[in-house]
């Protein structure tokens, strides 16, 4: 007897911290990759398509329990450092917007924090390093391949989550977290289930439980359909899990705490391909049920690729699609984490941590293709990456408008470009770098 009424209290005791704040249903927040080189301009993305809210991914270990992201890219990272500051700039700018992020910990490569960081103290200050340099007050959980059955290491996870969160309730903030696990059609692999026990254990107040419906590896051949009985799968296995923890949900919120995230395109596991038909299937359910979050992988590979290529890559889809066409079938969900968004597609962004266009040359920042500066009175373009290389003086740069400039020998003359010699204009019939323009061809006087 005193077996089971302590069994009950600690159920009493966990069902409380379990209670979960007020969650917002019908939220698009699509996966970004943060480690994409350039650094993907989320603030304008955001706004000139519409997008309330991102998911920035991925935040794994780096030399030990440190946290980064990709295990590449320190956080908080360097000022000086072009990505780093990129990332800042990026989420400063959007919520400037009225859009809201959150940052995903974990995902398929890299090693998970919980499992780098072997104690409880280590691992809550990697966490709160992340929180504070981010301003955050939303994060995700990706747990897949061996992290899902690393018990110690999740449930260390877990403890420590709900510690953060009841620190926040403490300053009366809120600290919202949200669980990715990969599915199957037919819903959490056991595995899955093991992960989100742990984390009701420990007390976790989840938002969302957020399922990864691709890669299934059966050759699915309808992966919308697939995506929706995982969906109701999910539905009937958190129905469960919440019971085991003595808390009954209603209807309505348990479809709130259903999140669901397809790869769009062509999966990593072929021929698996979720296409904008089945995007639309899987919005019409989650818009009848009112799911909590749709996502997708990614917002980066939501166009196709360059020859309409059928292939599988982390910045296109590899099927026929118009660019942004997932992305406009799932935010029909409209609801928003910030002030909200007022689309504007003639937004250009704000400054990306990189070169904004049309600013006077500087010899320690970075160019990349297509970016412009003004130098010696001239407008000059980056014809490839360059750092250090002077306008007018080096093959990199090719002058746009502007004053004619002296011919320079390092300097790489396309069919058109002109260039002054001897008192004299001369302009280049095609490609010519090192000849001088007195020598005839490629170069004509052109006065």
């Amino acid at each position: 007897m005193k077996k089971t009424l302590t069994a009950v209290s600690a159920l009493a005791v966990t069902a409380a911290c379990l209670s979960s704040p007020a969650v917002q249903a019908r939220a698009f927040a699509p996966y970004v990759d943060m480690t994409l080189w350039p650094t993907p301009q989320i603030d304008k993305i955001g706004v000139n398509q519409g997008i309330q809210q991102f998911t920035l991914a991925f935040v794994v270990a780096q030399n030990g329990c440190n946290p980064s992201w990709g295990g590449v890219l320190p956080i908080p990272g360097s000022s000086s450092d072009q990505q780093s500051s990129a990332i800042s700039a990026g989420i400063t700018n959007f919520r400037a917007k009225g859009g809201e992020v959150m940052v995903s910990f974990g995902g398929a490569n890299g090693t998970p924090l919980q499992q780098a960081c072997t104690n409880n103290a280590s691992l809550q200050a990697a966490y709160q390093k992340v929180l504070d340099t981010y301003n955050l007050n939303r994060i995700d959980f990706d747990i897949e391949g061996a992290a899902q059955t690393d018990a110690a290491a999740n449930s260390r996870n877990f403890a420590v989550v709900a510690a953060l969160q009841k620190s926040y309730k403490a300053k009366g903030k809120t600290l919202h977290v949200s669980l990715t696990l990969p599915v199957m059609p037919f819903g959490l692999t056991q595995d899955g289930q093991n992960v989100l026990n742990s984390a009701l254990s420990n007390g976790v107040a989840l938002d969302t439980v957020n399922i990864m419906a691709m890669d299934y590896g059966q050759h699915t051949a309808d992966m919308g359909t697939a995506a929706k009985q995982a969906a109701q799968a999910l539905y009937g296995q958190l129905d469960t899990a919440y019971k085991a923890h003595g808390q009954t949900l209603t209807d309505a919120q348990l479809w709130q705490k259903v999140g669901v995230t397809p790869m769009i395109g062509l999966n990593d596991t072929q021929p698996e391909t979720f296409t904008v038909a089945n995007a639309t299937s899987l919005y019409g359910m989650a818009n009848s049920n009112n799911f909590g979050v749709l996502s997708m992988w990614s917002v980066s590979r939501d166009k196709s690729c360059p020859g309409n290529g059928s292939y599988v890559d982390s910045q296109c889809s590899g099927i026929v699609q118009a660019p942004y066409a997932f992305s406009n079938v799932f935010k029909g969900f409209k609801d928003h984490w910030g002030s909200g968004v007022t689309q504007d597609p003639n937004y250009g962004g704000g400054s990306d941590g990189g070169p904004v266009n049309g600013q006077p040359w500087s010899a320690g920042q970075t160019y990349n293709t297509g970016n412009t500066v003004t130098y010696a009175g001239a407008t000059w373009t980056a014809q490839y990456w360059t750092q250090g290389n002077t306008p007018g003086q080096s093959a990199p740069w090719r002058q746009t408008a502007g004053p004619l400039q002296p011919w320079n020998v390092n300097v790489a003359y396309q069919g058109g470009d002109c260039a002054s010699y001897q008192g004299a204009k001369y302009c280049a019939k095609w490609y010519a770098q090192g000849i001088v323009p007195t020598a005839g061809d490629p170069w004509y006087r052109a006065n």
